[in-house]
């Protein structure tokens, strides 16, 4: 349970796993096998894709970790994968493929944590 006396912010550096859609991109459901991480770079920062290369959830934790990501929505998370984030000081949450990725950003601290 968060403390109430301290506010519940996002961390600077936020990522998102996701696929690419005909209407853009989405929150991918499936870890280790989503094409990029759109990476934001704080609240109404700049953002930039990086691919995910060798789509496994290995490679794709190493990857957020050398990233310094601070927070990362994703669909799904497999166990060893959380623990080895959140080890690292990632904040881990699930996002929804109903919200869009902005909304996802939007609302970080609102959805809950893997």
């Amino acid at each position: 349970m968060a403390d109430p006396l301290v506010p519940d912010v996002p961390p600077q550096r936020l990522a998102v796993t996701v696929m690419t859609a005909a209407a853009g991109p989405t929150l991918c459901p499936f870890f280790g096998k989503c094409e990029a991480l759109l990476l934001v770079e704080g609240p109404g920062g700049p953002t930039r894709y990086v691919a995910n290369e060798a789509r496994t959830a290995a490679a794709l934790c190493r990857l957020v970790v050398r990233l310094r990501v601070g927070g990362l929505v994703c669909g799904f998370i497999p166990e060893p994968a959380r623990r080895r984030l959140t080890s690292a000081g990632v904040d881990v949450r699930l996002g929804t493929p109903t919200l869009s990725v902005d909304a996802l950003i939007a609302c970080f601290c609102e959805l809950p944590h893997a």
